[in-house]
């Protein structure tokens, strides 16, 4: 799973490090970094989502939602954009979650969205983007969860001090 992963967020930051370097004269953007391409998708799904039809005529309202919340916040950073990479760093990375959230909604794979984030390893100043899928998550919290109650139960078992 770790693998799984691993590769994921290679290919999200090669991507992205591919789309930073591309030479300003490339008249042509690839359709995963094209603004437009991905405001198109996203209208055709609005339009059939708020008309209620074909595969989204039986979507929970919840869902529904969901949905449009996070097209709404895709459509306002990627307007007047030409290219995802025309954004800031942290920009590209909710864009980028709003989207899987929204695949995750449309293909009925909660567990398979990978959110991204950044963050700072301890003792260090430099951040680096985490992607992990919802149940990589959910198995990370269940795990620290564990160790932390083991260790609980260790501290309390030799009645010391533990730290």
């Amino acid at each position: 799973m770790l693998r799984h992963v691993a590769s994921r967020q290679f290919v999200f930051t090669l991507v992205l490090a591919i789309a930073a370097a591309m030479p300003a004269i490339a008249n042509e953007t690839h359709p995963n970094l094209d603004a437009a391409a991905i405001l198109d998708q996203q209208r055709q799904i609005r339009v059939e989502v708020e008309q209620r039809s074909g595969r989204y005529k039986d979507m929970p309202s919840a869902e529904r939602t969901t949905l449009l919340r996070e097209q709404d916040k895709v459509f306002t950073l990627l307007r007047d954009r030409s290219a995802i990479t025309d954004l800031p760093e942290a920009d590209r990375i909710v864009v980028f979650n709003s989207l899987e959230s929204i695949s995750a909604i449309v293909n009925r794979a909660p567990e398979e969205k990978l959110v991204c984030e950044r963050t700072r390893k301890i003792g260090s100043n430099r951040t680096e983007t985490v992607c992990m899928t919802a149940s990589e998550r959910r198995a990370r919290r269940e795990a620290d969860a564990k160790a932390l109650g083991d260790r609980n139960a260790a501290c309390l078992k030799s009645n010391s001090d533990c730290i």
